[in-house]
């Protein structure tokens, strides 16, 4: 998949075109990319999703920036996956937060990607005060020539997936609910720090993981049952909070990575939680939270469904 800053003519082939903020890229979001995709193919064109960096709540309310479900790697990544071919990226600035709706149109879908079919959700909001909605985008077709075609919601349990419903799943830690919207696990991505090293001394080093975007929404404290990518994949055990037990006081994100062996220092781990194994809690004994980390690791293994594979030592990898 390209990535590319939308600053300009862009020369791509009969693209088919749908615009976002994608956070979480969840089943809402897959039921559009599945229709441009299938748009895009039937005219052997690109299929291209439009997106923003930073994203708009960061600017429109500087003093109360939003949580994201997903960083912009992250984002990136799950899009890749889904089939899109080309990523454009708008640097949204307050200039852009100003635009009406068919200026909007008119620069972004018209002069710099010639879109021949829009594609957007049900519930879509675009330009300044998100004051276009569908019918806008499809009296703005008619003026400009391109298709238009809307996507209904998708429904889980008694609403439509939602971003909003998926923040409050993964506030709560109702990581097995939050799957079900998201079509897999919840995504946590970033670089591994150096940390003290007592996992290694326990006999279960972690991995410290530094997440991409300080905005990003965590889960409550506790234990998770995760999937981990470096890129090969491994069933893994996430630990967030303080370590009550050695008496901690920065909160850290840390993976215990079964059956892998290796040096994992500044590279990048990408996970998935799949499910919350337990609350964080304080140990009588260092024995005590062995044995319980050992009980955890076997619960992840049959939630997971994995038996161990990995022996090999990785020690290079992107």
């Amino acid at each position: 998949m390209q990535t590319r800053t939308l600053e300009q003519t862009l020369e791509l082939e009969n693209p088919v075109v749908t615009v976002g903020t994608f956070d979480g890229v969840h089943r809402g979001h897959r039921a559009v990319i599945e229709a441009v995709i299938a748009l895009a193919r039937a005219r052997s064109g690109s299929a291209v999703a439009v997106t923003f960096d930073p994203h708009p709540r960061a600017v429109i309310h500087p003093d109360d920036p939003p949580v994201v479900l997903t960083s912009m790697h992250e984002k990136r990544q799950r899009l890749e996956a889904a089939g899109i071919d080309v990523l454009a990226v708008i640097p949204f600035t307050r200039p852009v937060q100003m635009m009406s709706p068919e200026a909007f149109v008119s620069t972004y879908l018209v002069k710099y990607l010639d879109a021949k079919v829009v594609v957007l959700g049900y519930d879509h909001g675009f330009g300044k005060g998100r004051s276009g909605d569908p019918e806008t985008m499809r009296t703005l077709g008619r003026r400009f020539g391109f298709d238009v075609t809307i996507v209904p919601p998708t429904m889980a349990g008694e609403g439509p997936v939602s971003s909003s419903r998926l923040r409050d799943m993964i506030r709560g830690g109702r990581i097995d609910e939050a799957r079900e919207m998201l079509g897999g696990g919840y995504p946590v991505s970033g670089r591994v720090a150096h940390g003290d090293g007592r996992g290694r001394t326990l006999g279960y080093p972690t991995a410290n993981i530094v997440t991409d975007d300080a905005m990003k929404l965590l889960p409550p404290d506790g234990v998770y049952a995760a999937k981990a990518f470096v890129p090969e994949p491994y069933a893994a055990v996430v630990n967030l909070g303080v370590r009550p037990t050695f008496n901690g006081k920065s909160r850290l994100f840390e993976a215990h990575l079964l059956d892998f062996s290796g040096d994992l220092y500044g590279r990048r781990v990408s996970l998935e939680l799949v499910n919350r194994l337990r609350d964080e809690r304080r140990f009588s004994s260092t024995e005590a939270l062995i044995s319980q980390i050992h009980k955890d690791g076997q619960r992840a293994r049959d939630i997971l469904g994995e038996e161990p594979v990995h022996h090999m030592e990785v020690r290079h990898w992107a």
